[in-house]
């Protein structure tokens, strides 16, 4: 099985002796810290050359917030896992983390094998929130459903109404000239907004949203 390469993200140098420490406890090495960086400025300096499988980013930055630094390496590099951690459950962090990109969201208080578990499980393309952090979620995200407000980005905004507008991935891509995995990136980022799993959830979500209008001619094909 191959390792999974790591990267941390935190300005705290404890904390990277500290993960490096608990990483060459594990038997097999299964996971292999390949860089640290002690800030965003750093990783931007590296984002077309990031050789992580997996990065854990410090929601406390000194230069950005965490969940802005995933969301820069996503724009970047899609396939790359991103989980977010931190000393608190603020819930504006929780929820714009998984916003933007990021799998996962732990405390920093969390025992060695959930931390451990933390990144297996991102590496595997799955989410990762536990008890109080899928609470959290849970709650922010009925506020803004109740609220009836879904904030998104510029470019979210052009994929959501060529979505609306019937076309694929690849069509997408190449009206907005970024590639279709990009596209598939702000497309699963808009679905994580609306609170919805596939583009016929959308189509409907959007008939209830008035901040969207877009013109649902097609929404039959997906019935």
């Amino acid at each position: 099985m191959r390792k999974i390469r790591l990267s941390v993200v935190d300005n705290h140098p404890v904390v990277h002796m500290g993960i490096r420490h608990v990483l060459n406890r594990i038997q097999g090495h299964m996971i292999e810290l390949v860089k640290t960086y002690d800030n965003a400025a750093q990783v931007m300096y590296d984002i077309n050359k990031l050789t992580a499988d997996v990065f854990i980013i410090s929601m406390s930055l000194p230069d950005t917030p965490g969940y802005k630094l995933a969301q820069e390496i996503k724009e970047v590099n899609p396939e790359i896992k991103i989980g977010i951690y931190s000393y608190t459950l603020e819930r504006d962090s929780v929820y714009n983390s998984f916003s933007c990109g990021a799998l996962g969201y732990i405390l920093k208080s969390a025992s060695m094998t959930d931390f451990l578990d933390f990144v297996i499980t991102i590496s595997k393309g799955d989410r990762y929130y536990k008890e109080r952090v899928a609470d959290v979620l849970y709650e922010q995200r009925n506020k803004k459903k109740k609220q009836g407000e879904v904030k998104i980005t510029k470019r979210e905004s052009e994929v959501l109404r060529l979505i609306m507008s019937g076309l694929k991935n690849k069509e997408i891509a190449c009206k907005l000239s970024i590639t279709e995995r990009t596209v598939e990136f702000h497309r699963q980022n808009i679905y994580n907004k609306f609170n919805v799993s596939n583009t016929a959830q959308l189509f409907k979500t959007n008939q209830q949203l008035s901040p969207y209008p877009f013109n649902n001619k097609d929404f039959n094909q997906y019935n």
